[in-house]
């Protein structure tokens, strides 16, 4: 789940949020907010707008969701924030460990009470559907996982340029690339300030 660093909104004012979808992909990318797919996307409200109705058109409320993300699985469950983490406010990305089978936990060494949230988050959204009928999301990551390994192999022995490399991130999961290359600083650099993946926020500690 790649961080953002969500910009002040200096643009025109919507009264349907369905408006603000052209903005948060200019803003965020056009990638759900949650599982890093290119998809159909949805203007997310992070905080349920059903439950919510004072933040509907609340860009600080907005995030970007795919429709298995958004409407299958998350769709009005969580309240508010609380008790879960979000790609604006928390370092998703070190808060969560991406596995070469597919399947993603809770990063190593957190704290019980942060854990919790990033399992909470984990179970809203399903980032991790081994136990669904159809394990859209860790099939795909898995698969992703070996063409970003073969890439790397090619990269450090010369056979793959970084342009390359990127021109294969932008197919999504951005996760799993920054996982493979996490200590190739070169590539790490590029992905996080990838023109297709804006606003990604460099705190990664």
């Amino acid at each position: 789940m790649r961080p953002v660093s969500r910009p002040v909104y200096t643009g025109q004012l919507y009264v349907n949020y369905k408006s603000y979808l052209k903005p948060l992909i200019e803003n965020f990318g056009g990638y759900c907010s949650y599982c890093e797919r290119q998809d159909k996307l949805d203007v997310e409200h992070v905080a349920p707008k059903s439950k919510n109705l004072h933040l509907e058109v609340e860009w600080g409320n907005l995030l970007l969701g795919c429709p298995r993300c958004n409407r299958d699985f998350k769709k009005s469950k969580n309240d508010n924030r609380e008790g879960y983490m979000w790609p604006d406010t928390h370092n998703t990305f070190g808060l969560l460990k991406y596995l070469e089978d597919g399947r993603v936990t809770p990063a190593d060494g957190l704290a019980d009470d942060i854990e919790l949230i990033v399992q909470n988050t984990i179970e809203l959204v399903c980032l991790d559907d081994k136990n669904q009928p159809q394990k859209t999301l860790n099939l795909a990551r898995r698969r992703k996982f070996k063409s970003a390994d073969i890439a790397k192999r090619k990269f450090v022995d010369g056979c793959q340029t970084l342009d390359e490399i990127l021109l294969l991130a932008e197919e999504g999961f951005w996760s799993v690339w920054l996982t493979v290359f996490k200590d190739i600083d070169e590539v790490k650099e590029a992905l996080l300030n990838h023109v297709s993946y804006p606003n990604t926020s460099g705190d990664l500690a």
